[in-house]
């Protein structure tokens, strides 16, 4: 080893801009430090000479240091890394060291270069902290896309939190009744009694779920609301805690708590990424409980809470598969004049009316008996525990009548009703569930028709009864004579509130009961196959219409068109549809198409064929009536509707019943996320109308802004430039 001998060295050595030092191998004493290393670390040149290298470093850090002490070579240059040292007023930098060995003074010598490196340290840390928690938010986005289910979303969202974002401990913990207190569910990487520890504090989750905003303690050490709980969560590395409430609007659902063995590292970079992260747990949570609104539509009644007709036929038919009941009866009952009840009482006072049923039948019938509302004014009954099918009878005579034909308060009024029933028994009349259902549904029409309380199916019942005979021939002669008349009710943009087109809708000008709306003939014309030449006509008369209009110069609007499940199967409708259009010379943007979801649903695949073929005409398509099936909103990808009409029976509850609100607003937010239009039906109300626009629906049909109305009628409210 050289000695340095050079006056100029010395000169050198002071004015370096860079701490510098010389220290004995053997003592480890500082022989020598310059200006700079006086400045930096705040001692002066008479304390610094009095101290070891050992005083600079943490005390964590001192075996490292013999350690390298102990096996560093003696003779050469050598870059030992970065170190933490002290300054003086205790403060901790990073440090990079270069030495090399020297003789001074004629001891075995290092001299040292510390550069601090500090701020690039802390700038890599932060930078590996927020790649940590970018990962962390990419994870958990991904496991929103994939994950269908609350608790596996948040035990996988905990997992994520520890491996992919570096933190020691997550949790999330669901909110009880009211957000109130929390319940210790999903975690990872945590202890039960720290985590429990954390809540019972009165801090943390629990401050985070009562405020309603993130809550951070950036050092548990310091922090005073923490002192009782230091020392145990300092025991398992916990040394800086943050937690923010999970919220589904105004409800607090679950609180998202990270645990981090790093003080100080919630910055506001840090908190702006996981801030982020909840409010993305938060969205997915809301799609999670309008994806449970809709499956929960499409098995059950929203109004009654029973099962729908497709849940019933399905228990029907695992009741028949089982083969544990040699005999077993369906009943349907449907109640007499309802539609009048709900004229002279309301729409509301029927609801309730139908509410009550459910509750009377729900409570005097045991659940093997499966009751269900299946339609408007319809219930439904399997009758599982039969000795005989006399007793089919005897448990409508004695439980259902019994119960139904007790008043009804409505309104603070006593309302008494009638019903009737119509009864089909396994295995005599019908081997499977959809034939049960349908042989149930020949009788309560026979019993309708007759006047009778209930009847028995039987195969006489499939023959048409005289009145259903001569409706038939009414029907008949009325598309001969021309008695039918298209009528258009508008449908409104809400945001420009013009009429942007309008749907067709049919009357039967009757000589006799004058003029007569589809819903009494339009069952009948489906069952006997009178529909297709009934829907031709209609398609060429709104047709030749939208040419009338076209030609004398009136403001054209598309016009929908209801299609049926029976025309839908017709081979020859696209053609014809085709030709009609090209006969009147007819745009296809002026044409647009309709169809239920039991005309789509019937059969799926082929709707979805003949759906192909009818966009490829160029025409626009809806779904209508949507909720009153069995569809639901993932299946439209299916299909290449371009609006989704929402059912008049939720549209009538929104603005005083939440549960129907809550409906619309998923079905229209999932409905715009596939890029589909929605359109509200049966808008009554000012109410009904506020909500919808608040709702972002894009439509609206309804008595509030007009009724249907003949073609002279229609034009001229057109011509009137009348807006919403």
């Amino acid at each position: 080893m050289a000695e340095p001998n050079d006056t100029s060295f010395d000169e050198l050595f002071l004015a370096h801009p860079l701490p510098m030092w010389v220290y004995d191998l053997e003592t480890l004493a500082f022989l020598a430090v310059n200006t700079a290393a006086v400045v930096h670390y705040g001692y002066s040149e008479a304390e610094f000479l009095a101290l070891t290298i050992a005083d600079l470093r943490p005390a964590d850090e001192l075996p490292r240091l013999y350690a390298n002490l102990k096996s560093a070579p003696r003779d050469t240059f050598e870059k030992s890394g970065t170190w933490h040292h002290c300054t003086k007023e205790g403060a901790l930098i990073d440090v990079e060291i270069s030495s090399h060995p020297l003789l001074f003074h004629g001891r075995a010598c290092k001299f040292v270069l510390a550069h601090d490196v500090t701020d690039r340290v802390q700038a890599q840390r932060k930078i590996a902290r927020l790649n940590r928690v970018y990962a962390l938010l990419s994870g958990i986005n991904s496991a929103i896309v994939r994950i269908r289910d609350r608790d596996a979303l948040f035990k996988e969202a905990c997992r994520l939190a520890t491996m992919e974002g570096g933190f020691v401990a997550a949790s999330i913990d669901k909110a009880e009744a009211h957000g109130a207190t929390l319940r210790n569910e999903s975690h990872a990487g945590c202890a039960l009694p720290a985590r429990a520890a954390l809540l019972d504090s009165g801090w943390i989750a629990t401050r985070a779920a009562r405020e309603r905003t993130p809550v951070v303690c950036n050092d548990i050490d310091t922090d005073g609301a923490m002192v009782p709980f230091c020392d145990h969560l300092a025991a398992r590395g916990f040394r800086a805690v943050a937690s923010f409430p999970l919220l589904v609007g105004e409800r607090l659902e679950a609180v998202l708590t990270l645990v981090s063995d790093t003080p100080h590292v919630f910055d506001a970079d840090e908190l702006k990424v996981l801030n982020e992260l909840a409010g993305d747990l938060s969205f997915a949570l809301l799609f999670l409980d309008r994806e449970e609104q809709l499956s929960y539509m499409a098995y059950y009644d929203v109004m009654t809470a029973l099962p729908n007709r497709r849940l019933f036929q399905d228990r029907l038919a695992q009741l028949l598969h089982a083969g544990s009941h040699p005999l077993l009866g369906v009943a349907l009952i449907n109640l007499d004049r309802f539609a009048q009840l709900n004229d002279a009482l309301g729409r509301h006072a029927g609801d309730a009316l139908l509410v009550q049923i459910a509750q009377r039948l729900g409570a005097c019938l045991p659940d093997a008996y499966n009751l269900a509302r299946i339609g408007g004014d319809t219930f439904a009954l399997t009758l599982a525990e039969l000795a005989r099918g006399e007793d089919a009878a005897e448990v409508l005579q004695q439980a259902v009548f019994g119960a139904l034909d007790q008043p009804f308060e409505l309104d603070g009024h006593d309302v008494r009703i009638s019903t009737r029933a119509g009864l089909a028994l396994y295995p005599a009349d019908g081997a499977d569930a959809e034939t049960l259902f349908k042989h149930a549904e020949a009788a309560l029409k026979n019993a309708k028709s007759s006047g009778e309380r209930y009847l028995y199916y039987a195969p006489r019942m499939n023959a048409a009864l005289a009145a259903r005979m001569a409706l038939e021939h009414a029907l008949q002669t009325a598309l001969e004579e021309h008695q039918f008349e298209m009528y258009y009710q508008p449908r409104v943009d809400l945001v420009s509130g013009a009429v942007v087109s309008a749907e067709a809708l049919i009357r039967w000008n009757h000589p006799e009961r004058g003029v007569v709306g589809p819903i009494d003939f339009i069952a009948l014309a489906e069952e006997t196959g009178l529909i297709r030449p009934i829907g031709a006509w209609v398609i060429d008369a709104v047709c030749a219409q939208q040419k009338a209009w076209q030609d004398s110069g009136a403001a054209i609007v598309p016009v929908a068109i209801n299609l049926s499940a029976v025309q839908c199967m017709q081979a020859e409708l696209l053609n014809m549809i085709a030709g009609t259009m090209a006969a009147y010379g007819l745009e296809q943007r002026f044409i647009e198409f309709e169809l239920t979801e039991t005309a789509v649903m019937d059969n799926p695949d082929e709707a979805a064929r003949n759906l192909r073929a009818l966009k490829a005409l160029g025409v626009q398509l809806s779904l209508d009536d949507f909720g009153t099936g069995y569809s639901s909103l993932a299946q439209l990808k299916r299909f290449p509707f371009d609006f989704v009409k929402i059912d008049r029976s939720f549209i009538s509850g929104v603005g005083s019943n939440a549960g129907d609100e809550a409906i619309a607003a998923a079905i229209i937010a999932m409905a715009h996320s596939m890029g589909l239009k929605v359109v509200a039906e049966g808008v009554e109300t000012d109410a009904q109308l506020a909500v919808m626009r608040t709702l972002a629906c894009d439509e609206m049909q309804g008595f509030l802004f007009s009724k249907a109305l003949p073609a002279g009628e229609f034009e001229a409210l057109v011509r009137s430039g009348r807006h919403l």
